[in-house]
């Protein structure tokens, strides 16, 4: 058995990690830190990432594209997206934050092999790989910006697979998102766990669990 983990949501605490990292933001470019500004980054920063997955613009645009749609909805054009998106990467990357028991977790599973398979940039997933000390518990680390293509694809199945020698039936996909990991699962012909703390059930995935010990138990049965 291999396991493909996801990073952010399924192992990484992204929201706390966002809330951070948005209020160091604003702070930064004198922006009250208000529902109206939040709202404004995340109406482009969710155009941006369905975009991405869908293949139309890349990670390196995404970065810079959901700060001018941010600063655009703030009537503030006069803002540098470009100095917004690199303070904003360092600012995740500095803040690596797990979600309760997924370090206990991924100790309880250290005797089975397993790697990281993410959309997340590349700066912030390695910063947060360090600042939290978790890249001791995988064997490989595939960042699809290194990779050259995303989740939900079947190419970045087809090198995570040809990577680690490993057939697909060996293979288990875990994550919280059902348009990248649970569909590039399916699209892989992978079998796959749906994690979603609120107790969602995924018709797309083999599995679903709403808590590391639901995972574990299940893992374990296999």
């Amino acid at each position: 058995m291999y396991l493909l983990f996801d990073a952010d949501e399924t192992i990484w605490d992204f929201h706390a990690t966002e809330r951070i990292s948005l209020k160091a933001l604003f702070d930064y470019f004198n922006l009250p830190d208000t529902k109206e500004t939040k709202d404004a980054y995340e109406v482009g920063n969710l155009w941006c990432w369905d975009a991405f997955e869908k293949g139309t613009i890349t990670l390196d645009e995404l970065e810079e594209l959901r700060m001018k749609l941010f600063f655009d909805n703030l009537n503030r054009p006069d803002l540098d997206a470009k100095k917004a998106a690199d303070l904003y990467a360092t600012l995740l990357s500095e803040n690596g934050i797990m979600l309760e028991g997924a370090r206990e977790m991924l100790e309880s599973l250290s005797d089975i092999p397993k790697a990281l398979v993410t959309n997340g940039i590349a700066k912030v997933q390695w910063g947060r790989l360090k600042d939290t000390d978790t890249i001791k518990y995988f064997d490989h680390i595939f960042i699809s910006q290194e990779m050259g293509v995303q989740k939900p694809k079947k190419e970045f199945f087809d090198i995570v697979l040809k990577t680690i020698n490993k057939d697909k039936d060996e293979c288990i996909v875990i994550g919280d998102s059902e348009k990248s990991d649970i569909q590039g699962a399916v699209n892989s012909g992978i079998r796959s766990i749906y994690f979603s703390r609120k107790g969602i059930i995924s018709p797309k995935a083999t599995w679903s669990v709403s808590s590391y010990k639901e995972m574990i138990e299940l893992i374990r049965s296999l």
